[in-house]
């Protein structure tokens, strides 16, 4: 019988968190499954950790990139490879619940229009303890495009922690042309499947399948650059503008809703730049004041966005400080008076 669904894991040099999270994709439940677990070119030990964690796993499938490729190319390596009407892509630091694999199906076989199914997301840190749950509406289905303005905007409930890992068609994540390189050291590359995923049907919501998110220092997103951050919001941008599949997508939509999401895109992408920069302590030394100001280029709608969110975040820093010089100054005249 044909797999219903790839669950990918993939890799890199990763042996402390590897035993955690193949353990759980062992442990699902749900038979009709095809394991695919896929080794960016590791140089250290995760290989022979892998090979005697699967120990012959009927349902195992193994593969290895000789030397360590761009993550948007590993990503779409495995959903060349996947076997599965359906396809979850998971990272070597994070794990899921027994069940996960099994209820994100059971949402997803009920509601034909569904092209991806969200579940339940947990953040943990690097020793596993509960950082946040996030919210777990009560509602089964949303309608996709309406869906990802909420997520792009931050809205409550906040459902998403990382839309790496969600259930999407494998169909249709092809259809897109995979994993896109977005520069960035990989940023973004899962926001931009799951939109397109997303607005192109109906978004499902699984309560009983957990996601656990590892955050840690060694955390993709928590190594890059302001640079990078920048690069990569700008080929996003790009490529929802240029690219001829997402164009077509996108011209479906609601021209308000196609508004949202393009406006919610720019912010999602400043607020990531903003986060990285310390503006508490740093917002007016020339590193971030530069950061700031190349952001800019080319988008003057981004860098609304930036000024705006700068300037909010910057100003207790200029008013304390301007109280600072002010109050000396006050004081000095009334003791020579």
């Amino acid at each position: 019988m044909k797999p219903l669904v790839t669950l990918a894991v993939t890799t890199l040099n990763r042996p402390k968190y590897l035993p955690e999270i193949l353990v759980s994709v062992l442990a699902q439940d749900y038979a009709n499954i095809d394991i695919l677990v896929s080794d960016n070119g590791s140089n250290d030990e995760t290989p022979v950790v892998t090979q005697e964690l699967v120990n012959a796993d009927p349902r195992v499938r193994l593969r290895r990139n000789e030397t360590t490729v761009p993550a948007h190319e590993h990503f779409t390596q495995c959903v060349r490879a996947a076997r599965g009407e359906y396809f979850v892509l998971l990272n070597d630091d994070d794990r899921i619940n027994t069940g996960f694999v099994s209820d994100l199906v059971r949402v997803a076989t009920r509601h034909p229009d569904v092209n991806a199914v969200v579940p339940s997301n947990v953040l943990i840190n690097e020793v596993g303890a509960t950082v946040r749950e996030f919210a777990k509406p009560d509602w089964e289905i949303y309608d996709g495009p309406t869906f990802v303005c909420d997520w792009l905007e931050s809205r409550d409930p906040q459902v998403l922690c990382n839309p790496t890992t969600v259930l999407m068609r494998t169909d249709v994540i092809r259809r897109f042309g995979g994993y896109q390189r977005l520069r960035g050291n990989g940023r973004n590359i899962d926001n931009l499947l799951f939109l397109q995923c997303a607005i192109t049907g109906r978004v499902g919501f699984a309560r009983e399948a957990t996601f656990y998110c590892r955050k840690h220092p060694e955390s993709c997103g928590s190594r890059s650059t302001s640079r990078e951050i920048i690069q990569s919001g700008r080929a996003y941008m790009r490529h929802l503008r240029q690219d001829h599949e997402t164009v077509r997508a996108l011209a479906a939509v609601s021209p308000s809703c196609r508004k949202r999401i393009l406006r919610g895109v720019r912010e999602m992408t400043t607020f990531e730049l903003l986060n990285q920069l310390n503006l508490d302590q740093d917002a007016f030394r020339w590193r971030t004041v530069r950061t700031f100001l190349m952001s800019g280029r080319r988008d003057l709608i981004f860098f609304y966005i930036v000024l705006r969110e700068y300037l909010r975040r910057a100003s207790p820093t200029l008013y304390y400080g301007l109280r600072g010089i002010i109050r000396p100054r006050s004081g000095a005249r009334s003791v020579s008076s």
